[in-house]
């Protein structure tokens, strides 16, 4: 086997999510070719590609991005997107949101810029610059795989409500943490899923899942779901304060997954697809590998 080049793992991120485009988000810093084993981990630092270039591994492929994507907030905007995907007309919600999310997306971007590290931890120049002078292939693939965990979970709440339109949080909660990755997380990492807002003997009613969109929803953006239909909300995790407020306002139900649980779900099929290219790939730093909790 001869491997794969960066060009191929990147492309096999975006058919998982039906992607024609690399999203900002998302890139090869250093490029390279025949890849048989790689490391995937959920942030990389410069000791993890040290760790990887004297282990002998060909490369190494982050989740989250890296300090060389300015524009990476750009993919924040996308939640305008998702809202109109759950049927929320698209002037409504530029109307309600547009300017906390312009805000967030300069913010973001100003961040990038000043490059301080106390703004972005793991998540400077220095891995770029790290990967070149090991000469050691290394990306980042973020939105491919937020966007295929979102189908995957909003399919699977989207059946059990068909079957039972009445369901209950408790039951919501349920069927989270009954996912491999779930019990991957509590089992390795500790970590389950949560209801924060709402009693668990209550009717989920319409439920989202709100991810694929750089990072966690804004609290004005949950509250706009539960202001449009959406009682209840499911996202991977939130600021401490912003939640706190959420929790003191109780204008609706909120489910936390967990940042790993949340982020694996779209890394699984991937993992599936490379290891079925004969390729090797070890998971660490939160990336769930559920091979054997299945």
């Amino acid at each position: 086997m001869k491997g794969l080049s960066t060009d191929e793992i990147l492309s096999i991120g975006l058919k998982l999510a039906d992607m024609a485009e690399v999203p900002l988000d998302s890139g090869i810093h250093v490029p390279g070719e025949y890849i048989k084993r790689f490391i995937l981990a959920m942030d990389v630092n410069v000791g993890l590609l040290h760790m990887a270039k004297q282990m002998g591994f060909d490369a190494v492929v982050g989740h989250h991005p890296c300090g060389v994507l300015l524009q990476r907030g750009e993919v924040y905007r996308r939640h305008i997107d998702l809202l109109e995907m759950y049927c929320i007309p698209r002037g409504k919600s530029m109307a309600a949101l547009s300017e906390s999310i312009d805000t967030i997306v300069r913010r973001m971007e100003n961040n990038r810029f000043r490059m301080l590290h106390h703004e972005c931890p793991n998540q400077t120049v220095l891995e770029v610059d790290a990967a070149r002078m090991l000469n050691l292939p290394f990306m980042n693939i973020h939105n491919p795989f937020d966007e295929a965990g979102r189908r995957i979970l909003q399919l699977k709440i989207d059946a059990a409500a068909s079957k039972n339109p009445h369901w209950k949080l408790k039951d919501v909660l349920a069927l989270i943490e009954n996912l491999p990755e779930a019990r991957y997380a509590k089992d390795v990492y500790g970590i389950s899923p949560r209801l924060f807002i709402g009693d668990p003997e209550t009717e989920a009613s319409k439920v989202v899942f709100v991810h694929g969109a750089l990072s966690a929803p804004h609290p004005a953006i949950i509250k706009f779901y539960w202001q449009n239909g959406f009682k209840t909300v499911v996202v991977l995790h939130g600021e401490f304060e912003n939640l706190e407020k959420l929790r003191m306002e109780k204008q609706g139900n909120l489910i936390l997954t967990g940042h790993f649980l949340g982020d694996s779900l779209g890394l699984t099929p991937f993992i599936r697809a490379i290891r079925q290219r004969g390729l090797e790939v070890a998971c660490m730093g939160g990336i769930i590998d559920i091979q054997g909790y299945e």
